[in-house]
């Protein structure tokens, strides 16, 4: 089964998004393409059909309804995750109106895609609570934020922590040149918006391998509903 990742930007005509994809057999996910890009929705949709996608996992609001304030879902996911500095920003249709994210569930939606769905599923993830539980940290990994050195060494923490899911129960196949952007020296070796560009791949791959752990059936919160909006988070702690 061909499943996919999307790290979405909130206005992908003008920020990058990063797309990856990747084959799932049984337990073993390999990793076939990620591919980082500032394009419409409609091409986005257009690339993910044309991979022949079964399966994709979107960090960004696929539904959002409430005109103010936070989403059910983001206060239930922060409630939990607060104390690991995971929780997340508010959604909501005065900040949000018109949703490049909406729009994209939308489109997906007419192409057979269903929330949950079985055959064709899409799913709304959130890679930091995510990252905790996979990894068993205490608290979420600052890869964002800081000097640009400070984000360098978060995006090599991060990618020896993806690389140590080849040997999970459900294990990443990774090659060049998916392989190249977890490496330490071309992470250190980075520079301008090339920085930035492999922080999306990274947060892709993490939807990914988030796509594969729903499809396997692992153990979840499911916060929030398909009504008012939700946030799925993989539960590997105890």
């Amino acid at each position: 089964m061909r499943i996919a990742g999307f790290d979405m930007a909130w206005r992908p005509e003008k920020n990058n998004s990063a797309l990856a994809i990747g084959e799932l057999v049984g337990t073993e996910l390999n990793v076939l393409l990620c591919q980082v890009a500032s394009q419409s929705v409609e091409a986005w949709v257009a690339d993910i059909i044309s991979s022949k996608v079964e399966g994709i996992a979107i960090d960004a609001p696929l539904i959002i309804h409430n005109q103010e304030g936070q989403r059910d879902c983001e206060a239930q996911l922060n409630t939990v995750f607060r104390t690991a500095k995971a929780g997340c920003h508010p959604s909501n249709l005065k900040l949000y109106p018109n949703a490049a994210s909406v729009r994209l569930a939308e489109m997906l939606r007419l192409q057979g895609f269903e929330h949950f769905g079985i055959k064709h599923f899409m799913l709304e993830c959130y890679p930091h609570p995510s990252m905790v539980e996979i990894f068993g940290w205490r608290e979420r990994l600052l890869y964002k934020r800081g000097s640009v050195a400070e984000r360098k060494q978060g995006q090599v923490q991060l990618a020896q922590a993806i690389l140590s899911l080849q040997t999970a129960a459900v294990s990443l196949v990774l090659e060049d040149p998916v392989l190249e952007c977890l490496q330490t020296e071309y992470i250190s070796a980075l520079r301008g918006a090339a920085v930035k560009a492999n922080e999306d791949l990274l947060d892709a791959l993490m939807c990914l391998y988030i796509a594969a752990l729903y499809k396997t059936g692992q153990a979840a919160y499911v916060f929030g509903d398909v009504e008012s909006g939700y946030v799925w988070v993989p539960k590997l702690r105890d």
